[in-house]
């Protein structure tokens, strides 16, 4: 049995009608005109799209999924609030809450604080809760005084805790994985929202940074079955573990599979830990924060490689990134899947060249740069020319994939195509416009490559890819042209040839 898609525009006015197999991946079987129609048997089905305009299925190529779900109930800031705004939504939020309940918050922003956080002040807003508020880019958290007894705090960290109510990359990750425990109820329901949101944004599939729990709770979870495609890189604490298993790139099921480990050479931007070559403008001898040393990226590059797993290396700054590019440059995934190297913001000319050719992509997140601009222009100067440079990886033919790393940015793709085609909110001048791409570019960083760095047969329109699909309402390339955004709206998700969700 067939499903014939009816009533649809596509980028190619020939096709007007796509086919697609009832298997396990929704194979596309044929594409053409309403001539196809007249071939379909008695048990084939057609599906009407409403005059739809469909795309390869977006992917986002870098979520964290569990906490993206989280984050619906949580203290949302924005990242251009003040001080004293986080700390009243702080504050209504502890009016609400069950006594002792924790109080975590997400998304503050250091640049537009005013002044720095600081302790006293999240004690007073949060009462008697534990309070735990994660920054924009997620490596550093600021805890109160309740939050740093609930985590057992100890010794000379529980110290120099107490005076500032701050904790950064290695240590604010465990803090905010350490207090998701410790209030875990709602867990699943998280997962829950998290792949329902994806699929009315009209992603087909996401790939997922999760540790252990993230796992574990992907897997039991109703939600995903038969809705959303999910690969999944857990962090570099289980990769032995993986490895020992004998656990390699695929293992699982068609809609949720393991591709390798998520290893972290450096911190963030906004954070100002993300590890440059020259200091950061304003603060003299401020590198950034080494997190993986380069032999130990090497040795866990060919760990990988032995092993049959991908490594995804989180690199931002300048020298990060020229780490990742010389440990991973000579190294092959296997099945034509890719290693990768995750956010990739300050590229150099060396790194460009040494990545053209080789068997590595990149996965960035082009909406970043619409909060990331003034901090790099702040903080990193002239260097910034070389920040999200778009326009670039693809001349060079280097796989580019897109994606939110949401909650740090929403998970859906209008913001995303919007900044790289633009580089500016609506309104704003466009920042390095040489690195503009158009919007057929846009949208394949987010359907066709993808797939190429995961070794997928997808993002493509074409008989013999999997049959996922977005429809929009109107071609989106035309809100995109038209500086109209409001104007890219997601009619249908079409996953493995089944529609997950319609208007």
């Amino acid at each position: 049995m067939a499903t014939f898609w009816v009533d649809l525009a596509t980028a190619n006015p020939l096709v007007t009608v796509i086919v697609t197999d009832t298997d396990v991946n929704g194979t596309i079987l044929a594409v053409g005109d309403q001539t196809l129609v007249s071939q379909r048997r008695p048990n084939d089905r057609v599906e009407s799209l409403s005059g739809g305009f469909v795309t390869p299925g977006f992917w986002d190529s870098h979520v964290h999924l569990l906490e993206w779900g989280r984050s619906f109930s949580r203290v949302r800031c924005q990242a251009d609030e003040g001080l004293d705004q986080v700390l009243s939504k702080v504050r209504q939020r502890a009016r609400d809450l069950a006594a002792e309940q924790w109080l975590i918050g997400v998304g503050w922003n250091r640049q537009a604080l005013g002044r720095d956080p600081d302790i006293a002040s999240l004690d007073q807003a949060a009462d008697s809760h534990p309070a735990l508020m994660v920054s924009l880019d997620y490596h550093t958290v600021w805890l109160n005084h309740v939050a740093i007894e609930r985590l057992q705090l100890r010794g000379e960290e529980a110290r120099r805790a107490s005076q500032t109510g701050i904790l950064r990359e290695d240590r604010a990750f465990w803090a905010q994985d350490e207090a998701a425990r410790l209030d875990e109820a709602g867990t699943q329901a998280a997962v829950d929202r998290a792949v329902q949101s994806a699929v009315q944004a009209g992603f087909v599939g996401v790939t997922a940074m999760e540790d252990r729990q993230g796992l574990l709770t992907l897997a039991a979870s109703d939600a995903v079955e038969g809705k959303l495609r999910i690969q999944l890189f857990l962090r570099h604490q289980a990769g032995r573990g993986l490895l020992r298993a004998g656990i390699s790139q695929g293992f699982g099921y068609h809609l949720l599979t393991i591709m390798g480990v998520k290893l972290f050479v450096d911190g963030a931007l906004g954070s100002h830990t993300a590890w440059m070559q020259e200091p950061y403008l304003e603060e003299p001898g401020n590198m950034g924060i080494r997190s993986l040393s380069p032999p130990a990226l090497r040795r866990w590059a060919s760990l990988l490689t032995g092993g049959g797993l991908l490594a995804s290396v989180h690199a931002i700054g300048d020298q990060a990134v020229h780490e990742a590019v010389k440990a991973l440059q000579h190294r092959q995934g296997l099945n034509g899947a890719m290693h990768r190297i995750e956010h990739a913001q300050l590229l150099g000319d060396v790194d460009l060249d040494g990545l053209t050719g080789s068997a590595v992509g990149l996965s960035m997140q082009p909406a970043h740069l619409l909060v990331d601009r003034d901090i790099a222009d702040r903080y990193w100067g002239a260097r910034s020319r070389g920040a999200f440079r778009f326009a670039d990886i693809l001349r060079s033919r280097i796989p580019l994939a897109f994606g939110s790393d949401a909650p740090i940015a929403p998970l859906e793709p209008v913001s995303g195509l919007w900044a790289a085609v633009h580089r500016a909110r609506p309104g704003d001048e466009p920042w390095y416009p040489d690195q503009r791409i158009t919007s057929d570019e846009a949208i394949w960083c987010y359907t066709r490559g993808p797939a190429i760095l995961d070794g997928r047969p997808s993002g493509l329109i074409e008989p013999g890819y999997w049959g996922d699909l977005t429809v929009w309402r109107e071609d989106p390339r035309i809100g995109l042209s038209t500086g109209e955004p409001e104007r890219l709206a997601v009619q249908a998700t079409i996953v493995a040839g089944r529609r997950v969700f319609a208007v």
